[in-house]
């Protein structure tokens, strides 16, 4: 019985130590392993360093060797960008003059309508029509006038009642979005949907005569008319244009000659 009661208490006192060894081994590995990840997060680092200062030392080298090219590639894409974000800025004066888009002049003495109609995408234009009261004024062909890319279509009465003088025909004058009483801002897609919108108004007048639609156009006009034609030959018999630009790349060289401007794609 004492021999058996004393191997107990010897189980007993064993039993503490035992727990003691395997907390001493399981903080020894959590050691082990914290040893290693430190190890290699600092290799990592030395790695990281070492990359740094390869990279750094080639950017120091080719920046002295080509640096002058490398800043004037970068100084001429600025420009690009900055000239295509703000061409609608450079290709459109609609406050020119300043009291363009506060008052348009309106024929007197002579038969016209001022009309509002909309396009396709909800802007509100503003239209002049002219009409011819001579003698055979029901054959009278018609002709959509285009105007420039400054002023509002009051600007251009003189020339339009030189036209209805001398050609005897009806004038529908066009302000595009964002000149003079039109809503919006004037935009290369949205001259186009406002073209196909005041063709689109002719063809539903009765009192015009639908088989003789000219279309005229001065300066940007005729860039305007052209793509108008070109979208609607069925429904145009003529088209005139006058001043009119060959292609944006074109008129950018000869504006601004003092930069590379002719090697701009036409896309541009």
């Amino acid at each position: 019985m004492r021999s058996d009661g004393s191997g107990a208490g010897s189980r007993v006192r064993g039993l503490p130590a035992g727990l003691r060894y395997l907390e001493r081994a399981t903080m020894e590995k959590s050691w082990m392993l914290w040893n290693f990840v430190e190890r290699w997060l600092v290799a990592l680092a030395s790695w990281s360093w070492a990359l740094c200062r390869i990279s750094l030392l080639s950017l120091i080298v080719t920046f002295h060797l080509y640096g002058g090219i490398v800043l004037l590639l970068l100084i001429f894409i600025s420009i690009a960008g900055i000239l295509y974000k703000f061409q609608d800025v450079l290709l459109y004066f609609p406050e020119q003059p300043s009291s363009s888009r506060l008052y348009v002049p309106m024929p007197t003495g002579i038969p016209h309508e001022n009309i509002f109609i909309r396009t396709k995408d909800g802007v509100r234009l503003n239209l002049i029509l002219i009409r011819y009261t001579g003698d055979s004024s029901p054959y009278s062909l018609t002709i959509i006038y285009f105007h420039g890319n400054a002023g509002n279509i009051g600007h251009r009465l003189p020339n339009a009642l030189l036209m209805l003088v001398n050609l005897k025909v009806n004038l529908l004058l066009v302000d595009y979005r964002g000149y003079g009483k039109s809503e919006g801002e004037a935009s290369e897609e949205g001259l186009y949907l406002d073209s196909e919108a005041v063709l689109d108004y002719v063809m539903t007048r009765p009192d015009l005569d639908k088989t003789k639609i000219f279309l005229f156009g001065r300066s940007l006009g005729g860039a305007v008319a052209i793509h108008l034609a070109s979208e609607n030959s069925h429904r145009i018999s003529a088209i005139m244009v006058e001043n009119t630009f060959l292609s944006i790349p074109h008129m950018a060289s000869t504006l601004f000659s003092f930069f590379p401007m002719r090697y701009l794609p036409l896309w541009c």
